[in-house]
């Protein structure tokens, strides 16, 4: 029979590989999002266009491309603010992007339903307790 401190223990233990698993998720799901973002904005043009729309993102309206599946939002504001009427336009590259990467039809998608489903993916992907 367990002691209750190695009870504790292992719920410490445990908590800790959970959030080990929940840091995996967020930083792959950033990831790849950040990656459509970056092939989203290239349809302005390529290498130094691309870097000037991503820093102007992250510098001018606070977007942090390691931090964009629970910003969407953000990320819609700044599109609209930096491209105005056209804005859904680039949110479309981004989500044809996304789609591609993860094997989907873009067709009539949503990115926030892209993102769910990549975030879906990985959790399936990545190990779990008793695969580690």
């Amino acid at each position: 029979m367990q002691s209750a401190s190695d009870r504790a223990h292992d719920r410490d233990l445990h908590a800790r590989k959970e959030a080990e698993k929940d840091d995996a998720l967020t930083v792959a799901l950033n990831n790849e999002i950040a990656n459509a973002v970056t092939k989203g904005l290239s349809y302005f043009g390529a290498g130094p266009v691309v870097e000037s729309l991503v820093y102007i993102l992250e510098l001018e309206h606070s977007v942090d491309l390691n931090s964009l599946a629970n910003n969407l939002d953000a990320l819609r504001a700044a599109l609209q603010k930096m491209f105005g009427g056209a804005a859904y336009v680039i949110e479309g590259k981004i989500t044809e992007s996304l789609a591609k990467q993860i094997g989907i039809d873009p067709d009539g998608k949503k990115l926030d339903e892209l993102v769910a489903n990549l975030r879906g993916r990985l959790e399936k992907s990545l190990p779990t307790e008793k695969g580690s």
